[in-house]
């Protein structure tokens, strides 16, 4: 019998002397027509090579627990337009989080449910795996009822951008709930959820937490593992928890954190993680805080008072706190800016998931985003095409070395504030330095836009640059300052976030210096109830 010939299609179309005679004239290689012949044969070569890839089995996640397609809950169910989608995914009967409910931010994989991550240009994607927090979250006895809004490609501190509409703040619906984990907040600030994931860039995870008065935690950079997640940019990506008080945000963190086997090159595979909320005291007596003078100068004078307050209340309860000042953090802004530049690499160019990480790599959502972006560029939001414009420019007129110089800037950076943590156990400031702002009107135009997403992030987005360790919890509620003087009362005010920053690592620290301000805010409402 003749041999049979087992024809296929590569996996990349083989180059042509056209193809390859473009690249080289654009990329000024100098190769000559007769040389291009040469290149052809070595560049097919390798093309071919890669049919190989066929043959070895790529690693997947298995799917551990069974559920159904997800729903987007019609609007009378979802009054402030949080949900995303709804699904009901039962875990163990046992565990940490048994009998808790929880939200998984619309940018983390829920395997057979749709993600948009806010953005038209996802529609028509599911993921067919969970994220690791979300088999975790399973594992220790969690319920997820959803996927949680959250703004277009999470870039964004404000809760207007997300292609199924604004995220309306519980506290007030007429404001914002901050971004971009804006359904997270909401639900839990609402009751909806007991607990909530969300992920962190700029400040993502705590500037909604802050408005919408509920505790969101940053972690470490690297303590939580992003896999199975859209990420902006590999150095400043965080996933961590949100709920509604400092147990449950412990709890969360200590079934969510710890290393991934290598499914993510940033964690570092011998940091062992305690038991989170069965370490929580709330003894303040000789903790000591530096508050940050660059970080609430500028406040209002409402989230001033705010802090005044607190401070006091604190130094009651035994706490040492004294002004400090860090001049780099109000210097942060280039930084960040800068960094756009890296956003734009990642999450357009190398199509979310930039290459040469050893990490779990979800080609399938790779995939999605190349075409819809090559297809449909003009529905991602403006600050997207602003990014985009950004990016592309800086490329071409610099390369890479404002981004360089930035990388090396972001180590200074860390060593200021770690120079101070040398002295006190945690920095403190307020959160957001204003409480939120009302939602803006639709008719935006492209400059309006991008400057109400990227207004809110001065005092958050500087422990991206670092990896510290930042937490937000409500430490009051004070009147907005376009609130009518005449119509002043306890539903016109607005939640005040405390931001508690430690050294990398010192999530133990940090949740116990927040629970006994949780129990200092606790003994105030009650004894003014």
């Amino acid at each position: 019998m003749a041999d049979q010939v087992i024809s296929y299609i590569p996996l990349v179309e083989p180059a042509s002397l056209e193809d390859l005679s473009q690249i080289s004239n654009e990329l000024k290689l100098g190769i000559s027509e007769h040389e291009n012949k040469d290149y052809l044969e070595v560049v097919n070569g390798w093309l071919k090579s890669c049919d190989g890839l066929r043959l070895i089995e790529e690693e997947t996640v298995p799917v551990l627990y069974p559920r159904i397609p997800g729903v987007k809950p019609a609007r009378k169910d979802n009054p402030h337009n949080a949900w995303a989608t709804k699904v009901a995914i039962k875990g163990e009967d046992s565990g940490l989080l048994a009998g808790k409910t929880v939200a998984i931010k619309d940018n983390v994989f829920v395997a057979g449910t749709p993600l948009t991550n806010g953005s038209k240009i996802w529609e028509g994607y599911t993921p067919e795996f969970d994220g690791t927090v979300v088999t975790r979250i399973l594992q220790a006895g969690g319920t997820i009822l959803g996927k949680s809004t959250c703004e277009s490609q999470c870039f964004s501190g404000n809760s207007f951008t997300s292609a199924s509409g604004p995220v309306l703040n519980p506290a007030d619906r007429t404001r914002s709930a901050g971004g971009s984990s804006s359904g997270s907040a909401a639900l839990v600030a609402a009751g909806e959820v007991d607990m909530a994931i969300g992920g962190d860039q700029g400040g993502s995870i705590r500037l909604p937490s802050s408005w919408c008065g509920c505790v969101g935690l940053k972690p470490t950079f690297g303590l939580v593992p992003v896999t199975g997640s859209l990420g902006m940019e590999p150095s400043v990506d965080h996933v961590g928890p949100m709920a509604s008080n400092v147990t449950d945000v412990a709890k969360l963190l200590e079934v969510i954190a710890g290393y991934d086997g290598g499914r993510d090159h940033r964690q570092n595979p011998h940091v062992t993680i305690p038991k989170y909320s069965q370490l929580l005291k709330g003894d303040l007596t000789g903790v000591k805080l530096g508050y940050v003078k660059e970080g609430y100068e500028h406040a209002t004078p409402g989230v001033k008072s705010a802090m005044a307050d607190v401070i006091t209340l604190m130094t009651n309860c035994g706490a040492v706190v004294e002004e400090v000042s860090i001049p780099l953090h109000l210097q942060c802004g280039p930084l960040f800016t800068i960094m756009l530049a890296s956003f734009y690499r990642s999450m357009i160019e190398c199509n979310v998931q930039p290459p040469g990480y050893n990490e779990l790599y979800c080609v399938s959502a790779m995939q999605h985003f190349k075409q819809a972006f090559k297809s449909r560029a003009h529905d991602v939001s403006p600050t997207i095409k602003a990014v985009s414009l950004f990016g592309e420019y800086l490329k071409r007129k610099d390369g890479s070395m404002l981004v360089g110089r930035t990388m090396n800037c972001r180590s200074v950076l860390r060593r200021a504030y770690n120079d101070m943590l040398e002295k006190y156990d945690a920095l403190i400031m307020p959160t957001i330095p204003f409480v939120a702002a009302r939602l803006p009107p639709a008719d935006l135009t492209p400059a309006e836009f991008v400057k109400q997403t990227l207004f809110n992030t001065g005092n958050t987005s500087p422990f991206n640059l670092s990896g510290h360790p930042a937490l937000t919890i409500n430490v009051g509620n004070v009147p907005p300052e376009d609130a009518d003087p005449m119509k002043l009362d306890d539903a016109t005010k607005l939640p005040v976030g405390l931001q508690i920053v430690c050294k990398h690592y010192e999530e133990v620290k940090l949740l116990d210096i927040a629970f006994g301000v949780e129990k200092i805010m606790a003994q105030v409402s009650k004894s003014s109830s």
